[in-house]
């Protein structure tokens, strides 16, 4: 039979370890198998909200985080000439969270302060280079050994093995246009006088994304139909999108080049009998608002209830990612294609302390995280 533990966790990125955490710090042994031989480095998700950051520091992370991160209080919509449509100050919610702020901090920071943690459970254990290949029940079986669990959680990702192997449909779309997302080497605070660390650019024709973390600049660009991927990821068309935001100021290094497409999906069921899938073997959405770590993290923090209520777990989780989440992104998404009209909402809702109290509120993920009790209701 090999190898035995209460949980295994299928999944060694930010949301499989958090899982890990949570359920050895409730006395649970736990085996955490990882594909990949090492933790990744690349640069992915680098947004935390506030309600995350209230868990974590339950966990004892958060200290580590901040020295790591940048707080972004701001939030700017601008227009495709740079000016500010409108500005949240998520400050003026300092009375509902400590944490008033976007931490900015690179998913791959956060596994790494996680593995330091984690390397003093007695109750965990973190293998590397184990890619599951079959799963049967409470039996997960890699190249070279087999493990069973009363639990098994598949928190490995979009392409999720473990969803794979139970069938589970991943309903949702795709959106017709890609996004090319560079990371560069350039001083835009300089550039862009007043500029947030947090800045999304709202253009008819396309729409773009500056995001600051502590390694460097983000920007994301929308490409709609046109050339196949091999092209976007040439100098050339890097070049040419670059100078039209960035001209006349010099052309920046770029130190990393990725192209993607968006997806909206949830699994049809986040439960099938001991087996439970979280973050994006879960759900997947829309990048714009930085959500999908964050409630990634959410369903792991949860987890603890998935022992003795699994289907009332199952439910909430896949309703939050449904009515809230997805919700929320692909308005987002939909803002930054915005008219003229769309606009002046905006910038009318950003003058309105009420209107931009509530706003900020949906946007830093609190009023979700205080409809489910994860953190404090008060107001």
């Amino acid at each position: 039979m090999g190898e035995s533990y209460d949980v295994i966790v299928v999944g060694a990125g930010p949301v499989g370890l958090t899982a890990a955490l949570v359920l050895g710090r409730a006395s649970k042994r736990v085996l955490v198998l990882e594909a990949d031989a090492e933790p990744a480095t690349q640069w992915r998700a680098s947004t935390f909200h506030p309600p995350t950051l209230e868990l974590a520091e339950r966990l004892g992370l958060v200290d580590a985080m901040l020295g790591q991160g940048l707080v972004a209080p701001t939030y700017q919509l601008r227009d495709r000439a740079g000016e500010v449509i409108a500005e949240f100050d998520f400050s003026a919610l300092s009375d509902v969270t400590r944490y008033p702020y976007r931490l900015q901090l690179e998913q791959y920071k956060y596994v790494r302060i996680l593995l330091d943690v984690l390397a003093g459970e007695p109750t965990v254990d973190v293998r590397f280079g184990q890619r599951v290949t079959d799963l049967d029940g409470i039996r997960v079986s890699t190249r070279d050994s087999g493990y069973t669990g009363e639990l098994v959680v598949g928190a490995d990702g979009a392409s999720s093995v473990v969803r794979d192997r139970l069938g589970i449909e991943f309903e949702g779309m795709t959106y017709e246009h890609r996004y090319l997302l560079l990371s560069i080497d350039a001083p835009l605070a300089e550039y862009f006088p007043g500029i947030s660390h947090v800045n999304y650019v709202a253009d008819p024709v396309e729409h773009l994304m500056l995001l600051r973390i502590p390694d460097c600049w983000r920007v994301m660009f929308e490409v709609t139909g046109g050339p196949p991927d091999e092209h976007v990821r040439t100098d050339e068309f890097i070049q040419a999108r670059l100078a039209g935001l960035l001209a006349p100021h010099p052309m920046p290094d770029v130190l990393s080049r990725q192209v993607y497409r968006v997806h909206q999906r949830v699994a049809k069921e986040f439960r099938r009998g001991p087996v439970v899938l979280v973050g994006d073997a879960a759900h997947v959405n829309s990048p714009i608002g930085g959500m999908g770590l964050n409630s990634g993290i959410h369903d792991a923090y949860t987890l603890g209830r998935a022992l003795t209520d699994p289907d009332g777990w199952a439910a909430q989780r896949r309703t939050v990612a449904l009515s809230d989440i997805q919700r929320i992104t692909h308005r987002n998404t939909r803002d930054l294609s915005m008219g003229d009209a769309r606009a002046a909402q905006l910038r009318d809702i950003a003058r309105d302390p009420g209107r931009a109290r509530q706003w900020m509120l949906e946007a830093s993920m609190l009023a979700s995280a205080r409809a489910q009790h994860l953190v404090p209701g008060t107001t």
